[in-house]
């Protein structure tokens, strides 16, 4: 996978935002633009391999430890990181609010993403993926970027809905892509409307029964009290409702 220079990066960045009314940026990555009356912290970076021997499809960034993120930390305006995939010209966004709690954890915070992700997405489309602890990921070609910023702030929520006023295709229905062989959440909307009914009604081994089969084998490092334990905190929100 390619890089580019941190300069590079930051030109074709700003190159597809300077045709927006009103846009301006400061020096340096991380750095501030304003969009019109809006604010955002904006940290840039080449994605590259994870390096994992079993899952060479996993791309990552890091984030180092940086005073300039405890000045971020503090600030009440979003904190953004885009990954570029400059072999896609593709760019990877997480949550911006839980990137932001993340910020100087340790030396060295990974975000991670899929390569496969990264080729399926088109122009002036947004694709929507998971990651094994129920983080979501939106990718975009880099083209979007204004597309991006004009709805950045509904683009995390759980549900989405076609824009047709800007053209965009949302995701309804997320593509999923995780990045283990285990999954740590059931948020696949038909599966738990087909197990609910037999959660409340106690029947709590055939809703993992359900669980198996409809993932065909997919999580195999699923045990038996693995897919009982998911299924179970499902049941404990059903009944207690």
């Amino acid at each position: 996978m390619g890089k580019v220079l941190a300069k590079e990066l930051k030109i074709k960045f700003i190159e597809i935002l300077s045709d927006l009314e009103n846009f301006s940026y400061e020096e340096g990555n991380p750095f501030l633009i304003k969009i019109k009356t809006k604010q955002y912290y904006i940290f840039l970076k080449n994605l590259s391999p994870a390096y994992f021997k079993n899952s060479p499809d996993i791309t990552r960034v890091q984030l180092p430890y940086s005073p300039h993120f405890s000045k971020i930390f503090k600030a009440a305006i979003p904190f953004i990181i885009l990954g570029y995939d400059v072999d896609n010209d593709t760019v990877v966004c997480w949550n911006p609010k839980k990137v932001k709690e993340r910020l100087n954890a340790k030396s060295n915070v990974s975000l991670y993403s899929r390569e496969s992700l990264q080729t399926k997405v088109g122009l002036n489309e947004f694709k929507v993926g998971y990651l094994s602890n129920g983080e979501k990921i939106i990718t975009f070609k880099r083209e979007t970027l204004i597309s991006f910023f004009d709805n950045v702030s509904t683009l995390f929520r759980e549900k989405k809905e076609q824009i047709d006023d800007n053209e965009i295709s949302v995701v309804k229905e997320p593509i999923v892509e995780f990045v283990s062989d285990k999954l740590v959440e059931l948020t696949d909307r038909f599966l738990l409307q087909e197990i609910k009914p037999l959660l409340k009604k106690n029947k709590v081994l055939q809703a993992v029964e359900v669980c198996i089969k409809f993932y065909k084998g997919k999580y195999k490092g699923m045990s038996i009290k693995d897919w009982f334990n998911l299924v179970n905190k499902q049941y404990q929100k059903v009944n207690n409702t």
